[in-house]
C-alpha cells in the first residue's frame, strides 16, 4: 500500500510538471506568435520603405539625366559662341565647320555632272546643331525696348572716366576672357 501510495505520488509530480511545462510551451508558442507576427509587419513597413527610396531615387535619377543632358548642352552651345566669338574678334583661332563628304554614289553623281544632294539644315538650339529636349519651357533673356505712350528719353550722359581711351596692342582676350 505504501508503495501504491509512493507511484502515486510520484505520478502526481510526473503530471504536475508536465502540466507546467505545456503551460510554458503555451506561453512560448503565444509570445512566439506575437514576435513572429511584429516581425511581419516589420518586413512590410520595410518593403514599403524599400520602394518609397526605390522610386525617390528613379526620380532622382531622371532629374540627374535631365541636368546633365542640360549642362552637355550648355557646354557645346558656350563652344559654338566661344569660336562665333573667335571668328570675329580672334580669326586665327576660329575653327570652320567641317565640310560635307559625299557618299561613293553622290560623287560619282557628281562627277558625271549631277547636282549634289541638298544638305540638311542644322537643327537644334537656334541652328547650332546642338539638341537638348526638355518638357518644362526654356529659360531665355528677351530685352525688348521700345518707347511708352510715344515718348522716348534719351539716355543718361556717360559717367566720366579716368583717362582717354589707349589701345593696349596685341592683347586680344578682351571679349574672350568674359
Amino acid at each position: 500500500l505504501d508503495k501504491a501510495e509512493d507511484e502515486k505520488k510520484v505520478l502526481e509530480q510526473t503530471l504536475a510538471d508536465l502540466e507546467k511545462s505545456i503551460e510554458d510551451a503555451k506561453e512560448s508558442i503565444a509570445t512566439l506568435t506575437e514576435e513572429i507576427a511584429a516581425l511581419t509587419s516589420g518586413i512590410q513597413a520595410l518593403d514599403k520603405s524599400v520602394a518609397e527610396a526605390t522610386e525617390t531615387r528613379k526620380a532622382e535619377n531622371a532629374e540627374y539625366q535631365e541636368t546633365m543632358a542640360a549642362d552637355k548642352a550648355a557646354k557645346e552651345l558656350i563652344g559654338v559662341a566661344k569660336n562665333r566669338l573667335n571668328k570675329f574678334y580672334n580669326p586665327k583661332m576660329f575653327k570652320e565647320a567641317p565640310k560635307r563628304e559625299l557618299s561613293a554614289q553622290d560623287r560619282i553623281f557628281v562627277g558625271q555632272g549631277g547636282t549634289p544632294p541638298p544638305t540638311e539644315a542644322p537643327g537644334g538650339i537656334s541652328g547650332t546643331g546642338i539638341t537638348y529636349l526638355q518638357a518644362a519651357p526654356v529659360l531665355a533673356q528677351v530685352s525688348a525696348h521700345r518707347a511708352l505712350d510715344g515718348e522716348q528719353v534719351a539716355p543718361p550722359p556717360a559717367p566720366e572716366t579716368w583717362d582717354a581711351y589707349a589701345k593696349k596692342g596685341q592683347e586680344s582676350n578682351g571679349v574672350m576672357a568674359m
